[in-house]
């Protein structure tokens, strides 16, 4: 989910996202927060691409497990890391300033309720605080789309029997591209849904185990009440198009497969 105002592993599959827009206008000159995290670095990767110069905050700067992000094409020139934490209103003033738009993409890896609620409030409000300090033009807050579920918790699952949930799927490279569009688009506002596949988990093993028999999938699955239903509808008008779930499922495996996560 995005809010337009006026969140790296290289696997393209990811769940779907809401992202809010909040709109001035849009330049050349941007803020990228969480910008080595998985979403963070494509959408990093996405900007340099399209002539964009790039401020990244991350953890530590000279970290190595940061290294891709100046390996990227432009990067020397175009890319900047900043040292920043999202609960650190000053480190966050020093990447914002300068900057006529913002990504906010960071979000914690939390093992508790707890670890959630202060960096997605607290962190979301010291950037937009910094925003403001800093004059900048539009800002796009990237969240999960729990935000709007009614009903979002992670499950507990065994290997060899699982829930027939939905599955709401979405290429990370096409959540990139959503992004862009939103900020790039003057008439974007408001909040986007970014999901574009949604599916089964039966009918997904089904689709893997045709596409790549050699490895192991569930055995068996439970049936699981009603579910609710998202969609992607008014990103779609804005221009918004996705990949066939296909190609994600295949550059999924691969990416596995170059990572050594999967023989």
């Amino acid at each position: 989910m995005f809010n337009v105002i006026s969140k790296a592993s290289k696997c393209p599959m990811f769940p779907m996202y809401c992202v809010s827009v909040f709109q001035k206008g849009h330049w050349k000159s941007v803020c990228v927060t969480g910008a080595g995290g998985y979403l963070g670095s494509w959408v990093v990767k996405h900007l340099l691409s399209n002539n964009y110069t790039v401020h990244g905050t991350v953890r530590q700067p000279g970290d190595a497990k940061y290294a891709h992000l100046n390996q990227l094409e432009r990067a020397p020139h175009n890319l900047q890391l900043f040292k920043a934490n999202v609960l650190d209103y000053g480190s966050l003033c020093s990447a914002i300033a300068g900057c006529t738009g913002v990504f906010h993409v960071a979000s914690p890896v939390p093992s508790t309720i707890e670890e959630v609620i202060e960096p997605a409030v607290k962190g979301t409000l010291n950037v937009l605080k910094a925003c403001v300090e800093s004059n900048v033009k539009r800002v796009v807050v990237v969240s999960s789309g729990s935000a709007v579920s009614l009903n979002p918790r992670w499950p507990v699952e065994g290997y060899d029997t699982l829930e027939n949930k939905l599955r709401k799927i979405v290429d990370v490279r096409d959540v990139a591209q959503a992004l862009l569009l939103v900020y790039e688009k003057p008439a974007a506002e408001g909040r986007y849904i970014c999901t574009a596949h949604t599916i089964k988990a039966r009918d997904l093993v089904d689709k893997l185990r045709s596409m790549f028999p050699q490895y192991n999938y569930p055995k068996s699955f439970t049936e699981v009440g009603e579910e609710d239903m998202i969609s992607s509808e008014k990103l779609q008008r804005l221009g918004w198009s996705y990949r066939p779930l296909e190609e994600t499922l295949v550059d999924s495996i691969e990416s596995y497969k170059k990572a050594g996560i999967l023989d």
